[in-house]
Order: C-alpha cells, then sequence, then structure tokens
C-alpha cells in the first residue's frame, strides 16, 4: 500500500478535531501518517490531539504564524519518504476512500496535484450541497490561479515530484500571509500543467463562525474587515503582484513567456500598468470583478 503522510495545521480547533481526525485515520488502502502542527491554540486542541497516544500521529506546538506559513513549515518538516502527501484542514470530515480515489486519479491522469470538489456542511453536520455544480469548468492555468484560485488546500494529494518543488522553492512569509498555502501549491503545479480536478466530493467541508479559512470568505463582517486591512497594509493588497514576483523568482523563463504574468511580477513600472490593462478582460475572465474595479487596482498599486 502507498505511504500517505497527511499534513494537518491546527489552531483553536477543538470543537471539531477529532472527528476529523478519526477520519482520517479510517482511510483504506493507503498507510496513513498524520502530522500536525498547532498554531499557538488556547483551548484544548493540543490535549485532545495528545489523548490518541498514537505512533502515527507526530505533533509538533509551534508560535502563531498564520494558517499558510503553518501549513508551510509543517509541509517542509515531513520527510520525503512518503509517496503521496495531502493537506487537511481541522473541522472538516473525509471520506473513508477520499485518499484512495485521489492517488488513483493522479495515476490515471499522469498529474502531481489532485484536488476536488466538496460537500458544504454547517456547524452540526447537516449538508448545505456541493460547493461548486457538476459540470462547472474550473480554470487550471497560472493566469486563472493569479486572479481567482478555485482549488481548496484541504482537499489537494499530491506526490513526490511536487513536493520537492515545493521545498526547493519556498515563498516569502509576507506571500503566505497574503495568498495562503494553497494559492502557492497550485501555482506551482500549474506552471507544470500538473493539476487535475475531480467534481466529485469525498470531503465534507463544514462552515462555520470560527473557520480559519471558509468556502464563503467567513461573511460580509469577514470581508469588510479584509478590504480595510488591505487599504492599510501595502503587502495585503498587491497579492496579485507579489505572487507573480515570487513566481518570476524561480522559473522567470515561464514567466518571461507570459506577457500578463510578467507584467503582473513588475506592476509597479507604468509599462506593466499598461500591459495589465491591455489586458484586462482576460484577467476578468477569471474574476468576479468589474473592468473598472480591476483597472484602478492596477493603476492604484492594489493588484
Amino acid at each position: 500500500m502507498y505511504k500517505v503522510a497527511v499534513l494537518l495545521s491546527t489552531y483553536n480547533g477543538s470543537k471539531y478535531i477529532k472527528e476529523q481526525i478519526d477520519s482520517i485515520l479510517s482511510q483504506e488502502g493507503v498507510n496513513i501518517d498524520i502530522y500536525i502542527r498547532d498554531d499557538e491554540s488556547t483551548d484544548e486542541t493540543v490535549n485532545i490531539i495528545y489523548e490518541y497516544k498514537s505512533n502515527n500521529i507526530f505533533l509538533t506546538e509551534g508560535k502563531n504564524i498564520g494558517v499558510g506559513n503553518s501549513f508551510m513549515e509543517l509541509l517542509y518538516s515531513v520527510p520525503e519518504i512518503y509517496d503521496y502527501y495531502a493537506f487537511a484542514d481541522q473541522d472538516d470530515i473525509w471520506s473513508e476512500k477520499k485518499t484512495r480515489i485521489a492517488i488513483e486519479v493522479l495515476q490515471k491522469n499522469k498529474k502531481h496535484l489532485y484536488a476536488s470538489n466538496q460537500e458544504l456542511i454547517d456547524k452540526s453536520g447537516k449538508s448545505l450541497g456541493l460547493r461548486y455544480e457538476k459540470n462547472k469548468i474550473i480554470h487550471l492555468n497560472p493566469i486563472a490561479i493569479l486572479e481567482q484560485n478555485q482549488i481548496a488546500g484541504c482537499t489537494m494529494v499530491f506526490d513526490g515530484f511536487l513536493k520537492r518543488q515545493l521545498d526547493l522553492n519556498q515563498p516569502s512569509k509576507e506571500l503566505l500571509a497574503n495568498r495562503i498555502h494553497d494559492v502557492w501549491v497550485a501555482m506551482v503545479a500549474s506552471l507544470f500543467d500538473s493539476i487535475i480536478y475531480d467534481e466529485r466530493a469525498f470531503i465534507k467541508y463544514r462552515q462555520h463562525e470560527d473557520n480559519v479559512v471558509g468556502a464563503y470568505a467567513y461573511g460580509m463582517k469577514y470581508d469588510i474587515k479584509s478590504k480595510i486591512m488591505k487599504i492599510r497594509n501595502k503587502e495585503q493588497r498587491n497579492g496579485r503582484s507579489l505572487l507573480a514576483k515570487m513566481v518570476y523568482k524561480y522559473w522567470p523563463e515561464i514567466v518571461c513567456q507570459d506577457r500578463v504574468l510578467f507584467a503582473a511580477a513588475n506592476a509597479n513600472k507604468m509599462k506593466n500598468k499598461r500591459a495589465l490593462i491591455a489586458n484586462v478582460q482576460k484577467l476578468r475572465f477569471y474574476s468576479k470583478e468589474s473592468t473598472g474595479g480591476l483597472i484602478l487596482k492596477i493603476l492604484f498599486g492594489f493588484f
């Protein structure tokens, strides 16, 4: 059986962490090890994890560095002795066949990164339906991910090749605070045309008021707070250009072949602002933003 390392970052997840760990330990057809990094929880999360006393659960207690940096620090620390790696959120529930099917799909399609749909559930476990309707086109190219990543980290399963790429090409902490881990992982995989998306759901993705990340971005209150933070903090408001710069740092030959990516990586220069504006409809294709809104972001350094 294939060996799989499941990477789980926790923060004040005591309400649901046991149900999630139990579902991961119940995976069929694979050998599972769970690596957990606690991001300085103040509730009973760590005590619940210690109750397992399992030889295939490895817990690290770290300083609070935020969800994106916590997941990637955890990934870097896991040895390259596994066939596959998977991210897991602390409050979801996995189907017993989630990991096995992901591996089958990866092998059949000869890709490096698997991601899937999700069944949304409320805090009591009641189904809210699928996150994405079946037959919805999920765009997986670098420009789509630059503009609006649609695949969730908690569904990702990837192989040793992608793990090595991520270990060798580590993004800045500023980027991971801005765009978190799943955007970077998706972007790197997209550069190699190596993502396969499964419209089926093998994960119950819980929506509740304590979500660290969520399908609907915490609701209107969080959305307003997020926008205010971006206005105040330059590193928060130009996440797309920050992402493109990081890609350019490690894969300049790929970025130089794409006018939009190159312009995004150098968006502080007026000629590149003009190039982005000239391609604004291409960007809009992957985004819900208006043409005018995107142009203003490009001009005033919010891109």
